[in-house]
């Protein structure tokens, strides 16, 4: 956990993300959740807020990203690119991610599975989106997982998700973030 890190004004922030996301889900034109499905929506499961899972990660960029195909979980695989890594500890043992640049994002998408995927949080995995905007080599990062989030597909057959590479398969459980 970082110095400057204010345990109370986080809550606050993601207690209000999970309220606007259900607001979102539950009434928006672009909602994933099918038109028929939304009026008995009432709002995401959701693991407990824990700063256990706000951890600090070192980002080593990739000196010439690749362009990796992802699976999806339904058509052709997508185009990402590969700007580098994320190393961290949790549960007392050195994870790494690979982050991606998703085309006119300012965020790095970080797709990923965990111990908990096709049991409490969604099979095909979950994301998370990380403001590393200038982040030099080496830069420590904070990677939130009390953020992390189910792709559209998991509501909706009907939209393409990336498939988090193998690469991104966590052998921990991450209970933070959205549920099934």
């Amino acid at each position: 956990m970082d110095g400057d890190f204010d345990e109370s004004a986080w809550r606050d922030r993601l207690r209000t993300h999970r309220e606007d996301k259900d607001d979102f889900l539950a009434g928006h034109p672009q909602s994933p959740i099918p038109e028929g499905e939304r009026e008995a929506f009432s709002g995401l499961e959701y693991f407990d807020l824990d700063p256990a899972y706000r951890v600090l990660a070192r980002f080593e960029r990739a000196h010439s990203p690749d362009v990796e195909k992802l699976a999806s979980t339904r058509g052709p695989p997508q185009s990402y690119e590969r700007v580098g890594v994320f190393g961290f500890e949790l549960d007392g043992d050195h994870h790494t991610l690979a982050a991606f640049r998703v085309e006119g994002a300012e965020s790095l998408f970080v797709p990923f599975t965990d111990e908990t995927s096709g049991d409490e949080t969604y099979r095909q995995g979950r994301y998370l989106d990380v403001d590393a905007a200038g982040a030099d080599d080496r830069e420590t990062v904070a990677l939130d997982f009390n953020l992390a989030y189910s792709p559209f597909c998991a509501y909706d057959d009907n939209f393409s998700c990336a498939v988090p590479p193998a690469e991104n398969e966590l052998d921990v459980e991450v209970r933070a973030g959205e549920r099934v």
